[in-house]
């Protein structure tokens, strides 16, 4: 690797370190053997020959599409596994590791229900022509989507932290001509640059599980960081058997993780008695409980409009053990609640034992929804919170 890069490397390494309660796994990234040169190969595809690989088409063989298609034969040259110092990250617990490559520095799959696939990749490639948007228009024809411009660029993508720095994150929804939307359907991805080089992290899968895993992703991204290379030992000298022995290197600082929480994407105001549980699920944004009672208050977001505001009312009204609504009823049991610029729709259903407070807007192309589950008299109690709560709620991230 390029000596910048190996200084870059130590510039990481010298931020404050935060601690990390889940397993740190790391990478090893072999040294590719000196090869004897061969003719210029002609300018086709460059993963022919990969197994099961289709540029911008699914892989059949249970992971997503090829993550690198539409690189050029010189991007793909730019890939940095020879020579490349270790990495190290902290994913989530429930993120399967897959095998590395050359191309892959890091690698996992994530499962989830009816076969929803996702995969999520890091590499290191050299700039394409272009930049960013470049890339991101490389993106945008795998999913079958129409190129943009570079004033459609700023609109289009948002900053995010990484372990260099902010780093431009994009995404994309759109499921290409004959893909199958259990593996494919939205992509996320995020560069960060470095000189000639680009850093790549890229998700990519069916659309409703890719969105539920979009937050654990961008946490994932600022926990990857190259791990310093170790001195090798000085040997003793032999004339003097007896010297002082070479000094330890002092260990190496990870990269502080900064603090991405669900305020990222929207803030609120906790009422008093409410508590804020830490998400055990990628499908929910953040959870609320009260001490002593099984009352819960969820806050979700999914791409589209989730089947629509009959579809939910009715979800939610069999939940509590009423009947569902014809389409001509939906309006009178729906009211609105303003929360700054946003007007959020609100039903309030009650059964014989349990009743379900539900609020839910658009924003972008999410559907969010702020869900509050409990016994009637507690829901009664507690309703007035429960109002204020969404009263306070203000999107920090603009419209899309």
């Amino acid at each position: 690797m390029k000596s910048s890069f190996i200084s870059l490397g130590w510039l990481i390494f010298s931020v404050t370190a935060c601690k990390q309660n889940r397993e740190i796994q790391t990478y090893p990234v072999a040294k590719e053997t000196a090869a004897a040169p061969q003719p210029a190969a002609p300018a086709a595809d460059p993963h022919a020959g990969m197994p099961g690989m289709t540029p911008g088409a699914p892989d059949t063989s249970g992971s997503v599409a090829d993550p690198h298609a539409g690189l050029t034969a010189e991007q793909l040259a730019g890939g940095v596994s020879n020579g490349t110092p270790q990495f190290s990250d902290t994913p989530p617990a429930h993120w399967k590791k897959q095998a590395l490559s050359p191309m892959r520095l890091a690698s996992y799959q994530i499962l989830g229900e009816g076969a929803a696939i996702v995969d999520i990749s890091f590499s290191i490639l050299r700039r394409a022509p272009g930049g960013t948007l470049a890339n991101i228009n490389r993106w945008r024809d795998q999913l079958g989507l129409p190129p943009i411009d570079a004033a459609a660029l700023s609109q289009a993508t948002q900053k995010i932290p990484s372990a260099l720095g902010d780093a431009v994150l994009v995404d994309l929804e759109g499921l290409p001509s004959g893909a199958d939307a259990t593996k494919d359907g939205r992509l996320v991805g995020v560069i960060a640059d470095v000189e000639n080089e680009a850093w790549f992290f890229k998700m990519r899968g069916n659309a409703a599980l890719a969105a539920a895993e979009k937050q654990n992703f961008i946490r994932w991204i600022p926990t990857v960081k190259p791990i310093a290379p170790t001195a090798a030992p000085t040997a003793a000298p032999t004339a003097a058997p007896t010297a002082a022995p070479t000094a330890a290197p002092a260990a190496t600082a990870a990269v502080t993780l900064p603090a991405v929480l669900a305020e990222t994407l929207v803030t609120w105001q906790v009422p008093t008695g409410w508590t804020l549980v830490p998400a055990t699920s990628g499908m929910v944004y953040a959870t609320f409980t009260m001490a002593g009672t099984d009352a819960k208050i969820v806050v979700s977001h999914f791409p589209g409009d989730v089947g629509g505001d009959l579809a939910n009312v009715n979800r939610w009204r069999q939940q509590v053990g009423l009947a569902p609504v014809e389409s001509s009823g939906l309006a009178a049991l729906v009211s609105p609640i303003t929360a700054g610029p946003k007007t959020l729709s609100f039903v309030d259903s009650t059964g014989a034992e349990l009743r379900v407070a539900a609020a839910w807007t658009r924003h972008g192309p999410d559907t969010w929804f702020f869900k509050f589950t409990g016994p009637d008299a507690l829901l009664t109690a507690e309703k007035a919170k429960f109002t204020a709560f969404l009263e306070s709620l203000r999107f920090t991230q603009p419209e899309k």
